[in-house]
């Protein structure tokens, strides 16, 4: 007797959580393209660290760099 009524919940819960999903999905494609940058040094370096290199490799200005 309560069969029926907890499969069609089953059913709802599915059929519920597919629109959300497809929802969530179509969201996701149509959201803009995140440029893909590489946020680190990628250079060589010298015998002695430089203030110059040691700004490049914390991401920071050349001023606040204090050795």
């Amino acid at each position: 007797m309560a069969t029926p009524f907890i499969a069609g919940l089953a059913v709802a819960a599915a059929a519920m959580a597919g629109k959300y999903g497809i929802q969530a999905w179509n969201s996701f494609k149509t959201r803009p393209p995140r440029p893909r940058s590489r946020r680190f040094y990628e250079g060589g370096f010298q015998p002695t660290m430089t203030r110059r290199e040691a700004a490049l490799i914390l991401g920071v200005r050349l001023s606040e760099v204090i050795l």
